[in-house]
């Protein structure tokens, strides 16, 4: 099972790597773009500022709260994954419902920075003979050209924006908060007005006003007693069921419609920042390539003999494992062929499972769920996300009855 995993601070760099693994067809699946920040620490290199250059100096914290909302601990320096340490070169402000935005400053780098900036728009242009539409892709990417107080700016519908001015530069990532391009703009502007005369402040000393992360047990199965999982799913027919992690929980419910099982993954650091880019994901995917970013299935609600079918192969699709909180739904991969048509039909008419939430809520998407959490979403009728004192929780509803997820999720979140 995967992970939790981050969109870098070098963006730019590892989407530059991306347009031209598209254009020669081939890929490298164990170099995860998440972790890929070696090339940002060597432009962003600690040994190039001084001091007295404090990244949490060029926005206050009053500033930042329209884009995350009052924050809940003063703006801290943290390292590229957003942990606080007294010498890390990112500003992180953290904000109410598990949004942050990161702030990335350096004084002597831009040079460098704006060459990398241009990477992958000149790999686009330069493959776009071999590989018709490239070029275009790559400017979807890495969208430049936009105005701002700088000499260049480059956006990427992750939600990085990288201003460059002279010999200074800033990155700014709300792929946390909104990912929306306009509030990075607004807060790099902001940024950038202070390159030559910073704010008097100190980020390291509020590392120490960070609280810790929350407690939690090494086996996921000991958050919540059995007695309140069975309240909220019904008597369970086996012992809740970890993963080698200790990060999953599997809990399994026998109902006349067959055997439910409720897969729990959690996040344990770093959750909201994770919700929130999962929630926009879609808009980003969309801008990126091109694509729509919601399509009919999202209201489709198929029932009867359509639904049992419908719910027969979500659970098809996801017989490889379970969906992680940063993999994609099943139904993004899900190529319903003849063979697999009569074989979700043979399912469907003698089910060993039971059929999952899509039969009933179809592939909603409801980004405004209530209850005892920061924030909470059903994507596609598939999963459960939820976010609460920055820990991340997922839910596969491939075989899940919906209402009963959905108050399993509450139940675990008030032990968060």
């Amino acid at each position: 099972m995967q992970r939790i995993q981050w969109w870098p601070r070098s963006g730019l760099i590892v989407l530059a790597a991306a347009v031209a693994t598209t254009a020669c067809n081939r890929g490298d699946s164990s170099k995860s773009p998440s972790r890929a920040g070696g090339l940002l620490g060597s432009l962003v290199a600690r040994g190039q500022r001084a001091p007295e250059q404090d990244p949490c100096s060029l926005v206050s914290a009053t500033e930042a709260a329209p884009y995350v909302g009052p924050l809940t601990v003063p703006p801290f320096r943290a390292d590229d994954d957003g942990k606080p340490t007294r010498d890390g070169d990112e500003c992180a402000y953290r904000g109410t419902n598990g949004r942050m935005l990161a702030i990335t400053p350096n004084w002597t780098g831009g040079q460098t920075m704006a060459r990398a900036a241009q990477l992958p728009n000149a790999v686009g242009k330069a493959l776009a003979n071999g590989a018709p539409g490239i070029d275009t892709m790559a400017n979807r990417v890495s969208q430049q050209g936009i105005p701002g107080p700088w000499d260049q700016a480059t956006f990427l519908p992750t939600g990085v924006l990288t201003a460059v001015e002279g010999n200074a530069f800033v990155i700014v990532d709300v792929s946390g908060a909104s990912g929306q391009k306009s509030d990075a703009v607004a807060i790099a502007t902001i940024a950038m007005g202070r390159i030559d005369h910073p704010l008097a402040y100190d980020g390291a000393k509020a590392v120490a006003m960070v609280p810790a992360p929350k407690p939690h047990p090494a086996n996921a199965c000991d958050l919540v007693p059995r007695a309140e999982i069975e309240a909220a799913i019904g008597p369970l027919s086996a012992a809740p069921r970890s993963d080698s992690t200790g990060t999953e929980c599997t809990y399994q419910v026998s109902t006349p419609e067959g055997s439910r099982s409720y897969p729990v993954s959690f996040a344990w650091e770093g959750g909201g920042h994770a919700y929130n880019m999962q929630k926009h994901m879609m808009a980003t995917v969309g801008s990126m390539f091109g694509t729509p970013t919601s399509t009919p299935l999202d209201t489709m609600k198929p029932t009867g003999n359509m639904g049992a079918m419908m719910g027969a192969l979500m659970k098809m699709a996801a017989s490889a494992g379970h969906p992680s909180p940063n993999a994609p739904s099943p139904l993004d991969t899900m190529k319903p062929t003849a063979a697999n048509m009569q074989q979700a039909m043979r399912m469907a008419t003698k089910p060993t499972t039971a059929p999952g939430a899509v039969t009933t809520v179809g592939f909603t998407t409801d980004t405004a769920l209530q209850g005892p959490w920061d924030d909470a979403s059903l994507l596609h009728g598939t999963e459960l996300l939820a976010v609460r004192n920055d820990v991340l929780v997922a839910m596969s509803l491939e075989t899940a009855d919906y209402t009963k997820a959905k108050a399993l999720l509450a139940t675990i979140c008030t032990h968060l």
